[in-house]
């Protein structure tokens, strides 16, 4: 592994289908934000159900504290690319829309200088939450293009291999 930065446009994604990665031509929204409970130095224990205990996934019982609780948010996994005969993307979408629930794991990777998969994110259990199509005007030259909002149940860092 190399100690040089991966070329921030050398990406693909893998939208977790069993199917070749497909090609975007931005990806937004590899994010995560970490906030402490409101109230936690105070002792209130208001609306602790939203709120993960780290210890409770070990079995510890009781809370302490000293270790305030936390949870994370990342906003939407946003991806654009160009239209194609490809329809993959739309069809998670009908399918969703159609009660036909499939999460899926999207994985995002850097590519290093070889093309290789170097490092990305994985973000579990997406489903589609929004499509957006193309801007039509036939007195601008621009490329037809297409926009798919994921929701998502976290982010994960991860490996080339993984």
């Amino acid at each position: 592994m190399s100690d040089d930065p991966y070329r921030r446009h050398r990406f693909d994604v893998d939208i977790g289908d069993d199917r070749p990665p497909l090609g975007f031509t931005e990806v937004r929204g590899l994010s995560i934000r970490v906030q402490a409970r409101p109230g936690e130095e105070a002792g209130d224990d208001a609306g602790d159900a939203d709120w993960l205990d780290w210890r409770d996934r070990f079995g510890a019982i009781g809370r302490v504290p000293s270790v305030p609780r936390r949870r994370t948010a990342s906003p939407p996994l946003t991806l654009r690319r160009g239209i194609t005969d490809d329809r993959r993307l739309w069809d998670w979408l009908r399918d969703w829309v159609d009660g036909r629930v499939e999460k899926r794991d999207v994985r995002v990777y850097l590519l290093d200088a070889a093309g290789e998969r170097a490092r990305g994110w994985r973000c579990r259990d997406a489903t589609p939450a929004r499509w957006t199509g193309p801007e039509l005007a036939a007195d601008r030259p621009a490329a037809a293009t297409e926009t798919l909002e994921l929701v998502h149940e976290g982010l994960d860092a991860i490996t080339g291999g993984d």
